[in-house]
């Protein structure tokens, strides 16, 4: 376990930022959940091993999506539920990201902005790969947000997962290359439709009195088409057993995690990051808590935002039926026996005295209500 958390750098000087400072609805929302998770304050659950009777007590979670606590539950069953949508291909991870300029309008405008990137991102994909010049098929996205740098600065992109292969006239077509597509094409593509859709919602957008005049934005926006915007493609990451842990990881994972906070003293915070810019040496930075507090709730996304989407072969609508259909043609289809491993793998808590999985839980809420599932 950490020895430092977010949690107590909320608690210590939490009432300090609190006063100084302006939240919105849902930052109130997360600052609340990170300080109580835990603690008696949201109650506790007793669980109940149901062969010997032997009994586990604990405090209740917040199970926010924003806390480094919360998130390892979250992802195991996410990615049980995603397992079975594996397919025997390869996987490539793809990177979209928008320049520093935007971030402004970005943070005024999270929900609309949001969508367009997560929009520009899979048309771009989807649209150079069933293109004959790259694989000329339909291929499956998973599209995961992350708004934060290493040094937890605003940073808005795209991670994408996308099959290395893909359906055309009812056959695969595998990807034989350790690439889809040129990323300079992607980026290129990427940064056109970006900026058309940023464009297309100028009437809808909160902005600073120097950018509500259309002809004022446009000119904001001219250098922007000049400029390289970073995009990147990794290599296969393997078959789908590896994948799994892969997607999972990035799916989960919130602006900075309590193992990288190395010390909280006198209200400066130290915590390790990677510098790309130096090999990806990890190095340590120390800044106010206050500071901290700010840039950890700038990640705070809109309610009821969904910040992983599927796209393609993927496509929630009809994705049961495709995977299954891509499956009989690539002739391999992953076996129960499979999938239940790795939920076995995951799910796998038992009974310190029994070794029993199975349990009943009780949970008091506020040391109020009772319930038994």
């Amino acid at each position: 376990m950490s020895k430092f958390t977010i949690q107590d750098i909320f608690l210590e000087y939490g009432d300090e930022y609190i006063r100084n400072h302006n939240l919105s609805k849902e930052q109130w929302k997360v600052f609340n959940a990170i300080r109580n998770c835990g603690t008696k304050e949201l109650g506790y659950h007793i669980c109940t091993c149901s062969e010997c009777g032997e009994e586990y007590f604990g405090f209740n979670s917040c199970r926010n999506r924003h806390c480094p606590m919360c998130q390892s539950y979250a992802r195991e069953k996410w990615i049980q539920k995603e397992s079975s949508y594996l397919l025997d291909c390869k996987y490539f991870h793809i990177v979209t990201t928008v320049p520093y300029e935007l971030n402004e309008i970005f943070l005024w405008n999270p929900k609309i902005c949001y969508d367009i990137l997560f929009n520009a991102t899979s048309e771009s994909i989807l649209e150079l790969a069933i293109d004959p010049k790259w694989l000329g098929a339909k291929v499956g996205i998973t599209s995961v947000l992350h708004t934060w740098g290493q040094t937890i600065e605003f940073h808005p992109h795209i991670h994408s997962i996308v099959t290395g292969g893909g359906l055309k006239n009812n056959q695969w077509v595998s990807c034989e290359k350790d690439y889809l597509f040129k990323v300079q094409v992607l980026g290129s593509l990427f940064k056109g439709k970006f900026l058309y859709y940023l464009k297309h919602n100028h009437s809808d957008l909160v902005l600073n009195d120097n950018l509500k005049d259309i002809k004022s934005f446009n000119k904001f926006l001219e250098p922007l088409y000049k400029k390289i915007w970073i995009t990147y493609i990794e290599p296969p990451k393997g078959q789908a057993e590896n994948v799994i842990e892969y997607v999972g990881r990035y799916s989960f994972r919130v602006a900075i995690s309590n193992d990288r906070i190395k010390n909280v003293e006198n209200g400066l915070v130290t915590f390790e990051y990677k510098d790309y810019k130096d090999n990806s040496k990890v190095k340590e930075m120390t800044i106010t808590a206050i500071e901290f507090i700010r840039r950890f709730l700038l990640h705070i996304l809109p309610e009821h935002f969904t910040k992983i989407k599927h796209y393609g072969l993927l496509s929630n609508r009809s994705k049961k039926t495709t995977i299954r259909f891509c499956r009989l043609l690539i002739s391999r289809i992953l076996t129960n026996e499979f999938i239940s491993s790795v939920s076995r793998k995951l799910y796998a808590f038992e009974c310190k005295k029994c070794g029993s999985t199975n349990f009943t839980y009780s949970f008091v809420y506020n040391a109020k209500r009772l319930c038994t599932l």
